[in-house]
């Protein structure tokens, strides 16, 4: 051992470290051939061992430079900014019973969740991904800026028509409005062109802003995510409604324009395959990154229903829906990407990456431990109460059918803060969790936590509306509620 470095593997405690001697070949291949035969869905630090890349000079450690000050400052204003499209977003699905397109297709709503969930974990992995190779010092300059950008976009493009056309399905096996092969088609291209657009647009951003937060030396883990959500939700909806409505307009005449206009879409999704694939860290994703998006989108589907069966109960609820989910879920995607991005630094530069898992199931660790997992997640708690307090002023200003009152407000920003709590524990344990099972947490873990946010979220809002309707006399049930009935 004192002539290579080698890894050592205790599969009895979960735990794996990288031990360092005096390595005379400096390429990096014995470690790096071990390590990847053995991962299932390889990270980007192994992409770049076994690429053979020497480390970056002159590359800004945020690891090492970021203050909690600095932290709190560099997620607060990104997170105001996402409350506010979500309460747009909100706002606007509460009244969309009057669009053309969820009046002729009612059923459409169950997609609603899908699309906007997919958007957040295409965006939000992708915003982990830039930051970990902008943190690693892969985005310095011009050339590499822009090759990471093409790759990863058509990479999004790809992933976002493939799974957006399976958003369809849950409509046709459970709606209740009988669906025939014109409204099948309506529904299909209005979620493949929605999810185009709108990762088109965002993938945009999210390169923007790691850029920029590179260049004013800031960590683009607490500033990219949240930005992608001011955005993000509100625009996925606004052009779902105007997509949907078109194609309902264009459907009694032009049938046949829209399996042309679909297929070209397919057509995108394919050369943006072959473009991902001419990318070492997009390969692997390419390869493997399919099924976490697969899976975040079955549990999001059954928030569609929930959202749906909630929405028909307790009508004002839509307004609140994409606030609670979008936070929790912002929340916990930015300690994930910051959780990932030091595993990865900890593998470049040969270091212990992670404990015994059980060294990660104490919840006294993630909220009160002295580590920076614990020190995030006080700081995160501590954005996301009182923002939720003024968020929740902010949707009663625009009117949503019923009157503030403090209880509701109690137990609103309370069932908030539970979310955010269980995602958070949750959260230091399956990124670790990952990382030992040899899968990648960029690409991975934060689909899963963003799905479980949404279905999380919706229960506890649904909680929250019976609660006040049954022990408050909240007039906010169906045969109370005079505003819209959205959902019937």
């Amino acid at each position: 051992m004192g002539q290579s470095s080698n890894i050592t593997v205790e599969p009895e405690t979960f735990t794996f470290r990288i031990v360092e001697g005096n390595n005379n070949n400096n390429t990096g291949d014995t470690l790096s051939n071990v390590i990847v035969e053995n991962w299932i869905f390889a990270p980007i630090a192994v992409t770049i061992q076994k690429m053979n890349v020497s480390k970056p000079t002159h590359v800004f450690n945020v690891a090492e430079k970021e203050s909690k000050k600095q932290f709190m400052a560099e997620a607060l204003i990104p997170f105001l900014f996402a409350g506010l499209g979500l309460i747009l977003a909100g706002i606007m699905l509460e009244s969309a019973e009057g669009s053309e397109f969820f009046s002729k297709l009612p059923d459409a709503v169950i997609m609603v969740p899908t699309l906007v969930g997919l958007k957040g974990n295409l965006e939000m992995t992708l915003s982990s991904r830039l930051s970990t190779l902008a943190n690693l010092g892969f985005m310095e300059t011009r050339k590499d800026k822009i090759k990471v950008a093409l790759s990863n976009m058509a990479l999004i493009q790809c992933q976002a028509i493939a799974v957006s056309s399976l958003a369809v399905i849950p409509v046709l096996l459970v709606g209740e409005q009988p669906i025939t092969f014109e409204d099948t088609l309506c529904l299909l291209l209005s979620a493949v062109v929605t999810a185009s657009l709108a990762s088109l647009i965002l993938s945009l951003l999210m390169v923007a802003v790691v850029i920029a937060a590179r260049h004013w030396k800031l960590n683009p883990d607490n500033i990219s995510t949240p930005v992608a959500a001011s955005l993000g939700d509100v625009s996925t909806l606004y052009i779902l409604l105007s997509v949907g409505t078109l194609v309902c307009h264009m459907r009694d005449l032009h049938i046949t324009l829209l399996i042309v206009i679909l297929l070209f879409f397919y057509a995108i999704a394919i050369v943006g395959a072959v473009i991902a694939a001419e990318d070492r860290f997009t390969l692997e994703v390419l390869k493997n990154g399919w099924w976490p998006i697969l899976c975040a989108m079955m549990i999001t589907t059954f928030s569609g229903l929930v959202l749906k069966k909630s929405m028909q109960t307790y009508p004002p609820l839509a307004a609140f829906q994409p606030l609670i989910n979008g936070l929790g879920g912002n929340l916990v995607a930015v300690q994930a990407s910051r959780i990932s991005t030091q595993l990865h630094r900890a593998r470049k530069n040969r270091e212990i990456e992670v404990r015994p898992l059980s060294h990660y199931i104490n919840p006294w660790r993630a909220f009160f431990g002295k580590n920076e997992d614990a020190s995030a997640a006080q700081i995160l708690l501590g954005i996301s109460i009182p923002s939720n307090i003024l968020f929740i002023f902010i949707i009663f200003l625009f009117g949503v059918g019923f009157h503030n009152t403090f209880p509701f407000t109690i137990s609103f920003v309370l069932v908030c803060a539970i979310q955010v709590t269980i995602l958070l524990y949750i959260c230091q344990i399956l990124v670790r969790a990952m990382w030992i099972m040899r899968i990648d947490p960029d690409n991975s873990a934060i689909p899963f936590l963003t799905a479980l946010g949404d279905l999380i979220g919706s229960l506890l809002l649904i909680f929250c509306f019976w609660s006040q309707w049954k022990y408050f006399g909240l007039p906010v049930s169906a045969d109370q509620y005079t505003g819209h009935k959205f959902g019937h």
